[in-house]
């Protein structure tokens, strides 16, 4: 009996094929295995239960998600289009990207030119604009084209609603002034706001002006350092680089601190030297010759302005057209020499009229080497000083020109001043009254140093070195209180002479005098006893008020000129105590009087005795009257 052959395709190979091969029908070709008295159990891969093709239903299933994917692709083309249209074309939305601002002008200019600007804006977006307000921010120096001397610190102007890819043009003029080679940016902003919304957007640009050149010209020689005190001599020269003629052309100096001006090669008005009329290319040289007096190593600075003035009549810088400045420095003197008056140190001291002042004078050689034959004068000057006063006792008054000597005939050792020796000179002097002073009562002392040193190069040379020291006579004022009651400017009551328990009314008058300088606040206060009462009268100039909690009554003075004189009046009420009677009772504590000397810069003070019931002041007094009975 034959074997039979064996079919080793499986039952997996066999369903892929009738899936894969619609038609094709493969039979089993393997023998039966023989019967089996047992029941047995359909294969789950049997050939019946494996379909020869595809389910339909499977087939519109895959065409339904292919649908479903197409269409979702197409809605995000359609979406990414959308926000691409509103991102780049903007839709209704504003952007301060897409309004313009066009300014057209000149880039360099002349100092002291008329700049034109043509300023376009133009509003690109979908919608428009309102509110719409341009500002150009000018520099400081610019002035109007209308009017040269006012300033042009601002263009503002309200353009009102833009439309979508509407243009508007503005003209704008303006002189501008700078240095040359001076670079001026102006700052230019557009702010707007949209309908239906609050919000203001704003949009800023910048255009760059250039200064070439300026119609003047200044140059500054100053030496770099000096010795404190001596004369030193500063040249400006001023050139005229205009094409035209420039009338009222000034010269405005600033001078530090502890300059004084000796000389001008021309005079100087309301702070400013005028130099008139320039010619195309003239110069002008003008010559300053002060002394800066300052402590070691200090730098000062400068500074000088050329221009035009205001008008012809007043000579007070009104256009700058350039600016110089020139520092300096200073140097120890090679004898340093200090003046003290009443131990005050300070530059400008300040000294009372009518009295007598101590001036120590104060040297010390700053060289290395020795000075031989040194000489310190000190001239004294002014109307306050009683110049027959003037006594010294380590020098020599010297009449004829007002002048205390310290030299090595007064004083051994300014014979041969070593390197670092020092030494003192003094004198005294008195100063008149205020009434006998006839103009400002300042007193100045000029300190004038000389000697004779070897120099570098083994030669004797002179050195000489100066100093100038000022003090101011204060005012002075006069001040007094007196009680009236049968006559002055308030009404009075009450028995005289006044009697215990019994209120009598007192009008108390303050008079205050000023002998020197003006004055300003001026004041006067007093405390009132605490059986004397204030009621409220008043008469008189300025203002009267009362602290209760203090008791003190106040007058406000004010200001008062020199010689100006100023009454107050106000009524108290005394109600005496037993333990008054047979006393003339003080209505008003001390009076005191405070102000300030606005010449001397300081505070000045006043005292008065208390008023008393001692009515001397009134017609037909009595002495008897002021007792309490």
């Amino acid at each position: 009996m034959p074997q039979p052959v064996e079919d080793d395709t499986g039952l997996l190979e066999r369903a892929r094929e009738r899936l894969y091969i619609p038609g094709v029908t493969i039979h089993d070709v393997r023998a039966p295995m023989a019967a089996s008295d047992k029941p047995s159990l359909p294969h789950a891969w049997k050939e019946d239960s494996i379909p020869d093709v595809l389910p339909p239903r499977r087939a519109r299933q895959v065409h339904v998600a292919g649908i479903f994917f197409m269409a979702s692709f197409i809605f995000f083309l359609v979406s990414l289009g959308g926000v691409g249209y509103f991102f780049y074309y903007g839709g209704n939305s504003v952007s301060i990207d897409k309004i313009a601002i066009d300014i057209q002008g000149p880039t360099t200019i002349a100092g002291g030119d008329t700049v034109p600007l043509s300023l376009t804006v133009t509003n690109k977006n979908a919608v428009a604009i309102e509110n719409v307000t341009i500002e150009i921010d000018f520099p400081s120096s610019a002035r109007s084209a209308t009017d040269v001397l006012s300033p042009y610190p601002r263009y503002v102007e309200t353009l009102g609603t833009l439309a979508s890819g509407a243009t508007i043009t503005r003209s704008v003029k303006a002189v501008m002034f700078g240095g040359e080679g001076q670079s001026l940016t102006l700052p230019i902003s557009l702010s707007y706001s949209t309908a239906g919304s609050n919000a203001v957007f704003v949009k800023k640009t910048s255009y760059i002006l250039a200064i070439s050149s300026t119609p003047l010209s200044l140059s500054v020689d100053t030496p770099t350092e000096t010795v404190s005190g001596k004369l030193v001599t500063l040249t400006l020269s001023v050139r005229s680089n205009a094409t035209t003629p420039l009338s009222d052309v000034v010269l405005t100096p600033s001078f530090p601190f502890g300059f004084s001006i000796a000389s001008s090669s021309i005079q100087i008005q309301n702070s400013s030297f005028f130099i008139g009329t320039m010619l195309p290319g003239a110069s002008k040289t003008i010559t300053v010759t002060g002394r800066l007096v300052g402590q070691d190593k200090e730098q000062r600075v400068f500074r000088f302005a050329v221009g035009t003035a205001k008008t012809t009549q007043d000579h007070t810088l009104g256009i700058a057209y350039v600016t110089q400045e020139a520092t300096m420095t200073i140097a120890a003197p090679f004898i340093n020499t200090s003046i003290t008056i009443n131990g005050d140190t300070r530059d400008s001291a300040v000294v009372s009229s009518g009295s007598s002042q101590n001036v120590t004078v104060s040297y010390v050689n700053t060289l290395p080497t020795s000075v031989t034959n040194a000489t310190i004068e000190i001239k004294i000057s002014g109307p306050a000083v009683d110049y027959e006063s003037i006594r010294t006792q380590s020098g020599f008054y010297r009449s004829a020109d007002r002048t205390i000597v310290f030299s090595r005939d007064t004083e051994s050792t300014l014979a041969m001043l070593a390197p670092g020796a020092s030494g003192t000179g003094s004198f005294t002097f008195s100063t008149l009254p205020l009434d006998a002073i006839i103009s400002a009562p300042v007193i100045t002392f000029t300190a004038s140093v000389s000697g004779t040193r070897v120099g570098q190069s083994n030669v004797p040379e002179q050195v000489s070195a100066s100093v100038i020291k000022t003090a101011k006579v204060s005012t002075a004022v006069a001040l007094s209180a007196f009680a009236l009651h049968s006559s002055g400017p308030l009404s009075t009551s009450g028995p005289i002479p006044p009697r215990v328990n019994m209120p009598t009314t007192y009008t108390i008058v303050w008079n205050v005098q000023n002998k020197g300088s003006a004055i300003a606040d001026g004041s006067v206060s007093a405390t009132l006893p605490s059986y004397v009462s204030y009621t409220d009268a008043t008469a008189g100039v300025g203002s009267f008020s009362y602290n209760k909690a203090a008791h003190t009554v106040s007058w406000n003075v004010g200001d008062l000129a020199q010689g100006a004189s100023a009454q107050g009046v106000f009524q108290v009420s005394l109600t005496p105590s037993t333990s008054q009677k047979g006393t003339a009772p003080a209505l008003t504590g001390g009076v005191s009087f405070s102000g300030y000397d606005r010449f001397a810069g300081i505070t000045i003070k006043g005292t008065a005795d208390p008023a008393t019931t001692d009515t001397k002041g009134d017609p037909g007094y009595v002495g008897a009257n002021a007792i309490v009975q």
